[in-house]
């Protein structure tokens, strides 16, 4: 199957029906301002680089797994690195003719307008980089590609429900993409987003530096970026669900590789990513509750900290990783101690919160002694805890940490 992306012709300056110069005349003017700055260059490569560093593993996956989320404080890392204000340019951003209509939400995003107007300027100075600062340009175009409004937004539309089960998408990638997918050639999310942003780039650069660049342009820009993006993941999505429904996976516990022995993952596994995927996006789309961290706070417990630790823990892309593995260990121990509860709504009952909870202070499970482990790690980030003498109470903040997630987990699956 060859990946299509729907590209509109150009239209020239003449044909342009809007004539607003909002973002150019009010936003840009103040990005350019502060590239006059000498450190705002080096500040946003850092910021840049500190994000894919982070995202590290999951951008040169070989297959479009992760969400790859982009956070608030990605958000906030962004504008403190170029010195500006991220709710004076959404002020600004209401004057747009767009602002109230129905628009793509890239469009309404102060991040996307202002990394853009970044690029422009780079654009624009391509000439006057030197050395390393000539690689900024692709790490600028690849950084927006990567940002909340368009590869997350985009992966989120295609895996809705719950991140792609890596088995399937194993075979997908195998076995159902030809040599013409980038991401076949590439290897990698991270390389095949590059290239196909680098067309987009290369389509669009002589107009992102025009002099008579409108409100309306680049809006249209940023819905090309966005198109490109979405027929990438959706291409992949649709080969996936063909391949789930038919029940087409790659085991690779088995020494048998014949196309008739690949077969989805057992019903277990199947409901244990379920639920843990349905969790770690509640999680990461709302905010820690302070009920349930009151509820799972006991003996010498303050359940501020609680909810401090788990802020600390959601802000971080590699804990996400942690948290979700630390979940799935949770559902699958519990289904292996009660093989009766076979629905999501039973596994994640009563029960399940009795059972997680519930010490086991002698176990020699690998997957458990790697949960409470994991545990202990996040707590060691709270100086409260770290100072606290009393065996108890500090059996109390696990047991506080571990009752939150359960609590959540039995919360997640119901909404």
């Amino acid at each position: 199957m060859k990946e299509r992306v729907r590209v509109m012709p150009k239209p020239l300056s003449k044909r342009y029906e809007i004539k607003d110069t909002v973002i150019v005349d009010q936003i840009y003017s103040k990005v350019e301002e502060s590239f006059k700055t000498g450190t705002t260059l080096l500040k946003l490569k850092q910021c840049i680089g500190k994000f894919m560093q982070e995202r590290h593993e999951a951008l040169y996956d070989y297959a479009p797994i992760d969400r790859i989320f982009f956070k608030a404080n990605d958000e906030a890392n962004f504008f403190k690195s170029v010195n500006l204000q991220m709710k004076e340019i959404e002020t600004i951003m209401h004057n747009l003719y767009y602002w109230r209509s129905n628009e793509l939400q890239a469009c309404k995003d102060p991040f996307s307008i202002t990394m853009l107007m970044c690029l422009r300027w780079l654009a624009a100075n391509e000439k006057k980089l030197q050395g390393k600062d000539k690689e900024m340009i692709e790490l600028a175009f690849v950084y927006i590609s990567f940002s909340g409004k368009f590869y997350a937004s985009c992966h989120y539309k295609w895996f809705r429900n719950y991140t792609p089960k890596r088995e399937v998408m194993d075979y997908v990638i195998n076995y159902m993409l030809s040599e013409k997918f980038d991401i076949v050639k590439t290897k990698s999310v991270f390389g095949a987003v590059r290239n196909l942003t680098k067309t987009w780039y290369d389509s669009y650069r002589d107009e992102l530096i025009s002099k008579d660049l409108t409100d309306e342009r680049i809006s249209y820009i940023i819905h090309q970026l966005h198109s490109r993006i979405y027929a990438f993941l959706r291409n992949i999505a649709k080969l996936y669900y063909e391949a789930y429904n038919k029940k087409l996976y790659i085991n690779k516990e088995s020494d048998n590789y014949d196309d008739t022995n690949y077969r989805v993952a057992n019903n277990n596994s199947t409901i244990a990513s379920t639920i843990t995927e349905k969790t770690i996006a509640y999680m990461t789309s709302t905010q820690v509750n302070m009920a349930l961290c009151a509820s799972s706070s006991t003996g010498g417990v303050d359940p501020k900290e609680v909810k401090a630790i788990f802020e600390t823990i959601l802000n971080s892309n590699t804990n996400i990783n942690k948290m979700r593995n630390v979940i799935n260990i949770m559902i699958v121990d519990f289904m292996r101690a009660y093989p009766q509860y076979k629905t999501i709504e039973e596994i994640t009952g009563v029960k399940f919160i009795a059972h997680t909870i519930a010490m086991k202070p002698n176990t020699k499970d690998k997957d458990i002694i790697e949960l409470k482990n994991t545990i202990l790690e996040w707590l060691n980030t709270s100086e409260r805890y770290r100072n606290i003498k009393t065996p108890a109470t500090k059996n109390n903040y696990y047991k506080a940490i571990v009752s939150y997630i359960a609590l959540t987990v039995n919360t997640a699956v119901r909404q």
